[in-house]
């Protein structure tokens, strides 16, 4: 898959391309790829059009907190069949594009035939732009395809998908997702610890503004190779510790993929070594129920 940001590629021209953040690539947004795969059924390439940083998180002024880093977005369309990622440097100065300077970038950098956006989709100064401004300004250079939210119990999104998680609610998070919430790092250094009390841990660095689940100890699998195991992750803050069971290697400066499937309980204080352990013998056993 190639990505281009702020470049242009022959690769664009005629494709059809589906318009958004993106962030988590969940139901609803596999819904438009779905939908762009089937519209490029004569030959035409895939793309996607999107932004970094995200717009969200730069006119909130809020802290980035990505279910989808870059890289895992990335993987993920490509997985899905994406031909291409064509990303907008997202600045002030590009937050302030009325929409009809918007679809000018597009048609002169990019040059699609079909555009698929979400009915909901906003663009350009102060997000005044909507998927009606948007078809009827791409009257002459595009056309353009409006697809209606993706509901589950209400419209599955992005920021639902991000409270859910924060709430340690992991198997909601993972049907609106369609797929387990995931972390990759690389394995660190930890305190050794977990080995003191039989069960040895690898120590995870996650990405940077990768969002966490709520604190807790959870029922987790690690993908290693081709493999996965069965795992207890107790995560805190920045601090992801993982018990994989059934597995005896050195994982250290490896890169592993841990998939978030249930929350066993919140963080506990043990008054000894001794608590502690019972309590970990005791997530192991619900894990391998």
């Amino acid at each position: 898959m190639l990505v281009l940001l702020n470049g242009q590629d022959t690769i664009t021209k005629d494709s059809v391309c589906g318009i958004g953040s993106f962030d988590g690539v969940h139901r609803g947004h596999q819904a438009i790829v779905k939908r762009l795969t089937h519209l490029a059924s004569g030959g035409k390439k895939v793309g996607i059009i999107t932004f970094t940083p995200l717009p969200f998180f730069t006119l909130k002024k809020a802290p980035i907190c990505c279910l989808t880093p870059k890289e895992d977005k990335e993987k993920i369309f490509e997985q899905l069949g994406v031909d291409f990622m064509y990303y907008f440097k997202f600045t002030k100065e590009f937050a302030r594009l009325e929409p009809r300077q918007f679809v000018e970038c597009i048609v002169d950098r990019i040059a699609p035939s079909i555009v698929v956006v979400g009915e909901n989709f906003h663009f350009g100064k102060n997000r005044k732009g909507t998927a009606q401004i948007l078809r009827d300004l791409a009257h002459d250079f595009f056309m353009v395809e409006i697809m209606p939210r993706v509901s589950d119990e209400g419209t599955i999104s992005s920021t639902r998908i991000r409270e859910l998680l924060l709430l340690g609610h992991i198997k909601a998070a993972n049907d609106l997702l369609g797929r387990e919430y995931s972390i990759a790092g690389e394995v660190i250094k930890g305190k050794g610890r977990g080995q003191r009390l039989g069960f040895p841990t690898i120590n995870i660095a996650p990405p940077e503004h990768k969002l966490l689940p709520l604190d807790g100890v959870y029922k987790v699998t690690v993908e290693l190779g081709k493999k996965e195991y069965l795992g207890a992750m107790f995560c805190r803050n920045d601090l992801l510790e993982v018990h994989v069971l059934r597995f005896d290697g050195d994982l250290y400066k490896r890169i592993v993929t841990v998939k978030f499937l249930e929350r066993l309980r919140g963080i506990e204080h043990f008054k000894d070594d001794a608590s502690l352990k019972a309590a970990i013998a005791g997530d192991i056993d619900k894990i391998t129920k």
